[in-house]
C-alpha cells in the first residue's frame, strides 16, 4: 500500500525503512504488538472477567499433544514480563515501560526468523 502511495515498484528496490520514512506511517505489525500488551495489561487489572478466567484456565490432563507445544496466548507476553506478569501488569507504570520491550522483542523476533529463512 505505501509503495502504491509513492508510485514505488518493488522493482524500484527502495528499502522498506525509506518507504516508512517518506509516508509517516507505523508498522503494522508493531502496532498491532503494542494493541496486545495493552489488552494482556487491562485484563489482569480487571475484576472477575470472563476473559480473565479464560486466560488463566488449564484443561485438567495440563498435558499438550506429542511433538512442538503449541503456543498460548499469553506465551509472549511471559518471556518479556516473566512467569508473573499478571502481578506486574497491576503498576501501570512498569507495564507501560516493557511494552516497549515487548514491541523491540517481537520485531527483533521476526528479523531472526527472516534471516534463518533466507540461510
Amino acid at each position: 500500500m505505501e509503495r502504491s502511495m509513492l508510485n514505488i515498484r518493488k522493482y524500484d528496490r527502495v528499502k522498506k525503512a525509506l518507504i516508512r520514512n517518506k509516508t509517516k506511517t507505523t508498522d503494522v505489525i508493531n502496532k498491532i504488538k503494542r494493541l496486545k500488551w495493552r489488552w494482556a495489561g487491562h485484563m489482569a487489572r480487571g475484576h472477575e472477567k470472563w476473559s480473565k478466567k479464560v486466560t488463566w484456565w488449564y484443561p485438567r490432563e495440563g498435558k499438550r499433544k506429542r511433538g512442538r507445544p503449541q503456543k498460548r496466548w499469553d506465551d509472549d507476553v511471559r518471556q518479556v514480563a516473566g512467569v508473573t506478569w499478571n502481578r506486574v501488569a497491576q503498576e501501570r507504570k512498569e507495564w507501560k515501560r516493557l511494552e516497549e520491550a515487548y514491541a523491540d522483542w517481537q520485531a527483533d523476533l521476526g528479523k531472526i526468523k527472516k534471516q534463518q529463512i533466507l540461510v
